[in-house]
């Protein structure tokens, strides 16, 4: 497929809903947050910073001090507190001012905190958005629990940063429920994590779509992929996978079961640091006897598949009133389940 030229910025971003829906967001793996540490980002339309303390928790506030403006990312963390580099002033991870070296009276003041949840090897923090957002209130849904990975029948078995894409949010949830796509974009076999075509071998895609009946944030993607070969289609290679949208696509837990051999889950995670880019992480999980080299093998083919969905989603604007067909998959019904990240809307 040839690459279109890119439409400007400023076209495309005006033809879509904003670009930071409410929900949870990956804003740093584990292993970046040694005791003592602290990240910046700006990302979701905010300057953080992501600390972890000496007692080895995890906490984000705004990244600036409220005293004079200066970087917190640039001071260092005393016991659970964050001291500004400036001044001294020490921030507790409620955001309230809880030391000034140089007064007895502390302002009242707090600076805005994340929600901020460690699991899995990542640190998700809840983002709001809107004039009306109340910013103290918990988070309406938490990250969901992942039981074989707490018993230890799946464990870790890799990472991979992939970078920036630059696409709004939504085309990613949108793309779960384009059942049309899969054979013109993801219907050839490619080598894992290239974009290389393996001769002689198609694959047979049937895809379903479903909201979870108890949870209105999470919606499900089903999908049975089966290897046709030289023309031929081969019913012991059948594959099926799960993908768990938690919330409006910044988290979406791939689970693919290979019969009589266990199953593979993988985080694929989407931080929008700017309206049309988003920061892309992948973390993935295995069953324990699985070889390490098919994990790889699976994890990898599916990163060359998602690469064909780039040429799309980076060169494409947002029809809010599309042409559809009957077979399209329930693209309108993806729409109205992704407004309810929009609650001031």
């Amino acid at each position: 497929m040839r690459r279109p030229p890119r439409p400007s910025d400023s076209l495309r971003e005006q033809s879509y809903p904003p670009p930071y829906p409410d929900g949870w967001y990956r804003v740093a793996g584990s292993h970046e947050l040694k005791p003592g540490t602290v990240l910046y980002r700006e990302c979701l339309g905010q300057a953080m910073v992501v600390y972890r303390s000496e007692s080895g928790g995890v906490h984000t506030m705004g990244a600036f001090c409220p005293h004079l403006g200066a970087n917190l990312a640039g001071g260092c963390v005393k016991g659970d507190r964050l001291e500004c580099p400036f001044h001294l002033w020490q921030l507790g991870a409620d955001g309230s001012v809880a030391h000034v070296p140089y007064a007895d009276k502390l302002p009242r003041n707090r600076q805005r905190t994340w929600p901020t949840r460690e699991q899995y090897g990542q640190v998700f923090i809840y983002h709001r958005g809107g004039a009306n957002a109340d910013l103290d209130a918990p988070p309406p849904y938490e990250m969901p629990a992942i039981p074989d990975i707490d018993d230890g029948t799946m464990v870790y078995r890799g990472r991979y940063d992939a970078g920036s894409v630059y696409m709004h949010l939504l085309e990613f949830a949108e793309n779960s429920v384009d059942f049309q796509h899969f054979s013109p974009l993801h219907g050839e076999m490619l080598v894992p994590w290239t974009r290389l075509k393996v001769p002689g071998i198609k694959i047979q895609h049937e895809a379903t779509w479903e909201a979870d009946a108890d949870h209105d944030h999470i919606v499900y993607f089903k999908t049975t992929s089966t290897l046709k070969i030289l023309g031929k289609l081969y019913p012991s290679t059948v594959g099926y996978a799960k993908a768990t949208f938690v919330g409006p696509a910044g988290v979406v837990m791939f689970r693919v079961t290979i019969p009589k051999m266990g199953d593979i889950l993988f985080f694929h995670t989407h931080l929008p640091v700017q309206p049309l880019e988003q920061k892309v992480n992948f973390t993935w999980f295995a069953t324990a006897t699985m070889p390490r080299a098919l994990v790889y093998y699976v994890v990898g083919n599916w990163v060359a598949q998602w690469r064909n969905d780039l040429d799309i989603w980076e060169n494409k604007v947002h029809l809010r009133r599309p042409l559809l067909l009957k077979g399209d998959g329930p693209i309108h019904k993806l729409r109205k389940w992704f407004r309810q990240f929009y609650p001031d809307d």
